[in-house]
């Protein structure tokens, strides 16, 4: 009788260890595919990221020209400064239009939102500043750079949700 007790107290043990095991690997299972999940999501956001800025930074070179020259020592004066505000405006012009066509990747889950948002502020950052060198006289971007800068915080919000290092948005678009 002791030997049969022994056998099913040796076969419970067993199954228990089975069963145990079957959930280690379930749960190994789901947090591999949490994280391929994460990997997946944090690339794609990234690959839009990196295409954003190439395509922004080969539409952008007046705008950016424009303003390093006019925050120079010697700002341009007369006519060379009308033909590179006019410039500059097209260029900004062409950066809003830029951002607007770029597709978000299909696979973002809770980011999508976040980087429409994104997407959205950046381009009326740039819509700002090229309506604002359009106009006669003296051009203030200062209301342009401020929603710069919130689109800047934005993508540093969903690069750390997405665990990648955060970036400077303003330093790779004028850098």
């Amino acid at each position: 009788m002791k030997k049969v007790w022994f056998l099913g107290l040796g076969l419970s043990l067993a199954l228990v260890g089975c069963s145990d095991s079957g959930s280690d690997e379930a749960k190994k299972e789901e947090t591999t595919n949490a994280k391929e999940e994460n990997a997946n999501v944090a690339g794609d956001i990234m690959d839009f990221y990196l295409n954003l800025t190439t395509t922004v930074n080969g539409v952008d070179i007046d705008l950016n020209g424009y303003e390093e020259a006019v925050a120079g020592e010697e700002p341009p004066a007369g006519e060379e400064l009308k033909k590179m505000k006019e410039a500059a405006a097209a260029s900004a012009t062409e950066s809003a239009k830029a951002v607007e066509s770029m597709e978000i990747p299909g696979g973002l889950g809770d980011h999508k939102d976040a980087v429409e948002s994104f997407k959205s502020t950046l381009t009326e950052s740039y819509n700002m500043k090229a309506e604002a060198l359009s106009k006669e006289g003296e051009t203030d971007l200062t209301a342009a750079n401020e929603k710069l800068n919130e689109a800047e915080n934005q993508i540093k919000e969903i690069l750390d949700e997405a665990g990648l290092v955060s970036s400077s948005l303003i330093s790779d678009l004028n850098g």
